[in-house]
């Protein structure tokens, strides 16, 4: 049986930028929905699945970073403490670059993003996340296979 289409939450408060990411998704079959604020991403959390969230860093109110923190001490749910998250900013020191990590987010793109790489780093976490959940699943019990022991 093929699995859904991948479902990303996009995180950003700029809605042109919301859009940008929205349309470089589809043209490579992913359905993306949008968050524009990080309360509002955790509230999406809570009410769906997400195989990868795009988390602005740079918001109002509530920023990427804690949004992100908050994600992982289990604030939108525990099934979502470890959903990857692809950390996007226009900030691209290293410095940055530590911070979304020490933030526990899997992945940064500083902007302006080339479509290339975004979907390169996209597809690349949401593959491996996929793989890591397989792997994860335990095995039927040999009984209840259909093929028997």
């Amino acid at each position: 049986m093929d699995e859904p289409n991948p479902v990303v939450l996009v995180v950003e408060d700029n809605k042109i930028n919301r859009m940008v990411a929205k349309q470089m998704l589809k043209r490579v079959g992913i359905e993306a929905l949008e968050a524009d604020s990080g309360s509002r991403a955790l509230e999406a959390l809570r009410e769906q699945r997400f195989d990868l969230v795009l988390m602005d860093v740079q918001m109002p109110e509530m920023d990427g970073l804690e949004t992100a923190r908050l994600i992982r001490d289990g604030g939108a749910g525990e099934e979502n403490r470890r959903v990857p998250i692809i950390a996007i900013t226009a900030y691209a020191s290293p410095e940055d670059e530590t911070a979304c990590y020490d933030a526990g987010m899997d992945s940064y793109l500083s902007k302006p993003l080339s479509m290339e790489s975004f979907l390169s780093s996209v597809c690349g976490v949401i593959e491996t996340h996929a793989r890591d959940r397989r792997n994860q699943e335990p095995l039927p019990d040999p009984e209840l296979r259909p093929d028997g022991p």
